[in-house]
This record gives structure tokens, C-alpha cells and sequence, in this order.
């Protein structure tokens, strides 16, 4: 029998906004001795606009002392990792076999297989290992030898 859990939960950012986070998976297992969530089978992950799948993933948490609130340090995806984020100028599509993201920094790493497309300004870039930091603004590709980075772009021609 398919077991299909619901977790939903209130996380903190750097502005100190709430997030309504709704993750959907066929198991569910905490170790709240070591601040982990772990979600695996057909998990489906919605936080604000932006959604997740994977084959699984684990939550990194902590505590804020005396408020009894939780907050998430970092997402772990792992197998067949496919996301779409939704900003205010931009819809950006990833995909990769693992993808960490650290919510302090406000940083993606895709790992193995990465692509990361911008819809709305019609760049596509793969490689094996793609950094892409929201704070800053930048985003940084490692290929290797037999794979190198691939970045495409629309460009307007004069002509």
C-alpha cells in the first residue's frame, strides 16, 4: 500500500518572512536529534510558488531557542530532481541529480546532468555542477573533460 504524507510547516528566511512549505511523499521519517527530515518516494515539494520533485529529499533543520519555531538551514533533493522557481522577473526550470539548496545563502547547487533554463530570458545552461546564487545575482558552471559547459541564448539580430 502507497503511503502518501503531508507535511506542512512554517520556515523563516533572512527577511524573516513565513513561507507555507507543503511537501508530499510515500514515507516520512525525522531524527530530531540530528535536525533531519527525510521525504522519500514521489516527493512533490511547493514553497510559495516554487515546486520540487524528487525521488527524495532531506530537510536540514534548527530550533530558534525560545520561540519553539523551526527553521530550514538546507533542502537536499536527490534522484531525478526536476524544480521550477518562480521569482518576480523570472521563471528559472532546473533539473540535475541532486540539488542542494542553502536557504541562508540563498544558494542552488545542481549536481551531475545540471540545466538550469531561464524562461523569460531564454538562456539554457548545462553542465555537471552549476552554482546559481539568488543573493548575489551570479551563477557559476564547472563542466568535465568529456562534458563541457553548454550555455544558449536568444540574441536579437540587426539584420
Amino acid at each position: 500500500m502507497k503511503y502518501f504524507f503531508t507535511f506542512l510547516f512554517l520556515i523563516g528566511s533572512l527577511c524573516a518572512d513565513e513561507v507555507d512549505v507543503d511537501i508530499k511523499a510515500d514515507n516520512f521519517s525525522a531524527d530530531k536529534s540530528k535536525n533531519i527530515i527525510i521525504f522519500t518516494g514521489h516527493v512533490v515539494m511547493i514553497k510559495g510558488a516554487d515546486k520540487l520533485h524528487c525521488d527524495k529529499l532531506t530537510v536540514h533543520t534548527k530550533l530558534i531557542e525560545n520561540t519553539g519555531k523551526t527553521l530550514v538551514k538546507q533542502y537536499h533533493a536527490v534522484g531525478k530532481v526536476d524544480m521550477v522557481i518562480k521569482r518576480p522577473t523570472t521563471i528559472m526550470k532546473g533539473r540535475g541529480d541532486e540539488v542542494t539548496y542553502n536557504v541562508d545563502e540563498q544558494v542552488y547547487i545542481i549536481v551531475g546532468n545540471g540545466y538550469l533554463e531561464d524562461v523569460a530570458g531564454q538562456k539554457i545552461i548545462k553542465g555537471e555542477k552549476i552554482y546559481l546564487d539568488e543573493k548575489v545575482g551570479t551563477t557559476k558552471i564547472d563542466g568535465e573533460k568529456n562534458k563541457p559547459v553548454q550555455f544558449k541564448l536568444k540574441i536579437e539580430s540587426n539584420t
